[in-house]
């Protein structure tokens, strides 16, 4: 078990400075999807329909910068699924009856890029905290004499 992030099984879940690193992208998360949707609102865009995707997408690119290695064969679940989500927000967007049970409205290509720009910032950020904020465990270190 030790390698993979983990201290052990009493270790919470949260533990070893994983809430400050989810702190950190849930605020460039919302910063992100929020600056998307204002943008869109300015230029008299469907801000919530931009705002639904900025949000998608910064998720999804926080979820992929985490990965240590962004392709590989362990888990190729992951990248399927992200592909699946993103296409499952394409017809939320563009399938008639999904547009209107959810009350999304289609986006030019002006709305899908201010939606997706922010996208690479999520990616990032979560590259910069995957290793931040990781404490060492008192309890573990060895005594000094």
């Amino acid at each position: 078990m030790h390698g993979d992030g983990h201290d052990g099984p009493d270790q919470h879940i949260l533990g070893g400075g994983a809430w400050q690193r989810l702190l950190v992208l849930a605020a460039v998360v919302t910063a992100v999807s929020l600056g998307a949707g204002l943008g869109a609102r300015a230029l008299d865009l469907a801000w919530q329909s931009v705002l639904f995707l900025a949000l998608l997408a910064a998720q999804l690119g926080a979820v992929l910068g985490l990965r240590a290695r962004l392709f590989t064969r362990k888990n190729p679940f992951l990248p399927l699924s992200v592909l699946a989500s993103a296409l499952l927000a394409v017809a939320a967007l563009y399938v008639p009856f999904l547009s209107s049970v959810l009350e999304t409205e289609p986006l030019g290509w002006a709305g899908v890029w201010i939606a997706l720009a922010g996208t690479p910032a999520a990616f990032l950020a979560a590259r910069l905290v995957r290793t931040a904020f990781r404490g060492t465990n008192p309890a573990a270190a060895p005594e000094v004499p």
